[in-house]
């Protein structure tokens, strides 16, 4: 493997395993969802049945790709028989992924209309797509690629990554409560890290036809290349210690902030619905703005933006010249030979994080049986062109789930921003749940590429507030029944 490649390689195994939020699909909208809550709307700490929560490990993993297939694997078989393979076919190529690890999330209920929640987190989104174009696994070199692809001209494609670690803290609060309807808002503020990033973008690239002795080669005509990654990988040295490394790496880092907003409307039952639990709603609403804020980077030395024009740039001299390189300085020294022009770029480059409109609805059916639908609508994308900025795959969630406080069964489907339709299932027991965003990683071997998997531990009271036992229900209005103190601590 090309030394060059690591660096890429190095990359994107950072961006990709760090294992973000926001994917939690089966607790979303639930009174049961705590502190997790806040990762999609942060008003809807406050309508919980406890005075505090704990979720002191929380990791999620998500992806979706039609680039490539990976077979003779699931999650019932071993890992050492997985292959990956290219699909065939003319389309848009994609890759998406994120992830997080969610430590010491905590809510607290101050009083019954106010609570705050807190914790610190680690995430990441990658994506990479490129422009319609034909592979087949005949392919051996550059011009059989070139040759099956002059109809899908000009080729073009981008990735952009983006890992950070940041520090949270949400504070909600009800300012409409007349025992029939209550409006929650909320504030999330968050002091960020950045960790890594990195983009590639290459546009408008042409080639046309050269007719040689043996057989028709091609000829680069336009195109550019721009790429960037940030400089604490350059502080990454093979002679130093793992630890040494680790130190040297996170000192080149910038710090951020960031910000979610959103309120929550729910619309509680009627004062003659004798049911007594905790789910005393009929129907609830939240509209948020979430992860709104960027992360700052400084360009590796090694970043290159370059200009295709020059003359005599053929898919033989691309080979030649790339086929042996064994260092990023030896990558850029051979694209500087075959570029009409090629610059360093310098300074710092922000890529924005995935700000997007969620709405979500949780409608109360009977008892203990729920129906939850959601819809993320990204926002960056109204950014001016050539703004950095990262994508959620999220587009649309409906999830029925039965759920008391010990017990849950939850089954999302999910349309992704590709089109994507799966079929997913969580099951919470005790302080843990644990969810699939698609069986088909369970029970097929060939779809594991697609899908991902969420855990999380949470520890409640081991008694909730029971309002009845302290405020007998029918002596109260149900504005009272809802303006009761929660306990203390």
């Amino acid at each position: 493997m090309f030394r060059v490649n690591k660096y890429l390689i190095f990359l994107f195994l950072l961006v990709f395993n760090f294992c973000e939020g926001q994917n939690y699909h089966a607790v979303n909208g639930s009174p049961y969802a705590g502190s997790l809550g806040s990762a999609y709307n942060p008003a809807s700490i406050v309508y919980s049945p406890y005075a505090w929560d704990i979720t002191p490990f929380a990791v999620q993993v998500k992806q979706s790709t039609n680039a490539f297939t990976i077979k003779n694997y699931s999650l019932l078989s071993n890992v050492k028989n997985a292959e990956v393979s290219i699909q065939n076919g003319t389309k848009k190529r994609y890759f998406f992924a994120n992830q997080d690890i969610r430590l010491l999330n905590t809510r607290i209920s101050l009083n019954a209309k106010a609570s705050v929640a807190f914790g610190a987190n680690v995430r990441n989104y990658v994506y990479a797509l490129n422009s319609k174009s034909n592979w087949q696994d005949s392919i051996f070199s550059l011009r059989d690629f070139m040759k099956i692809n002059t109809d899908n001209l000009p080729l073009s494609g981008e990735f952009v990554g983006s890992a950070w670690a940041e520090v949270y803290g949400s504070y909600a609060q009800t300012i409409i409560d007349d025992g029939r309807r209550l409006l929650n808002v909320g504030i999330t503020l968050k002091l960020n890290h950045a960790v890594a990033g990195g983009y590639a973008n290459s546009q408008g690239v042409n080639y046309v036809p050269n007719l040689l002795e043996n057989g028709t080669g091609y000829s680069v005509t336009t195109g550019s290349l721009r790429y960037g990654y940030s400089k604490n990988f350059d502080a990454v040295n093979n002679s130093m210690s793992s630890k040494a490394n680790r130190k040297a790496f996170l000192q080149k880092t910038y710090p951020g902030i960031g910000a979610d907003f959103g309120i929550e409307y729910i619309l509680i039952k009627d004062e003659d619905d004798e049911e007594d639990n905790d789910n005393d709603y009929d129907s609830k609403i939240g509209i948020s703005i979430m992860d709104l804020g960027s992360n700052k980077y400084n360009y590796s030395s090694k970043s290159r933006f370059a200009i295709a024009g020059k003359e005599g740039v053929t898919d033989s001299l691309l080979e030649n010249k790339f086929s042996s390189i064994t260092t990023a300085d030896n990558f850029n020294d051979s694209l500087a030979t075959i570029s009409n022009s090629i610059v360093s770029p310098d300074g710092n480059f922000f890529i924005y994080q995935p700000t997007r409109l969620v709405i979500n609805v949780d409608q109360h059916i009977n008892q203990n049986l729920f129906i939850n639908a959601e819809l993320t609508l990204p926002l960056m994308a109204l950014a001016p062109k050539n703004t950095l900025f990262i994508k959620d795959m999220n587009l649309l969630a409906v999830t029925p789930r039965w759920e008391t406080k010990s017990l849950g069964v939850y089954f999302p489907l999910l349309l992704n921003a590709k089109g994507q339709v799966w079929l997913g299932g969580a099951f919470k027991a005790g302080p843990l749940l644990l969810g699939l965003h698609n069986f088909g990683d369970l029970f097929s071997k060939s779809k594991s590429q697609n899908g991902g998997l969420y855990l999380a531990i949470t520890i409640r009271p081991a008694k909730k507030y029971d309002r009845q036992e302290h405020y007998p229900r029918e002596k109260l209005t149900g504005k009272e029944r809802r303006s009761l103190a929660c306990p203390k601590l």
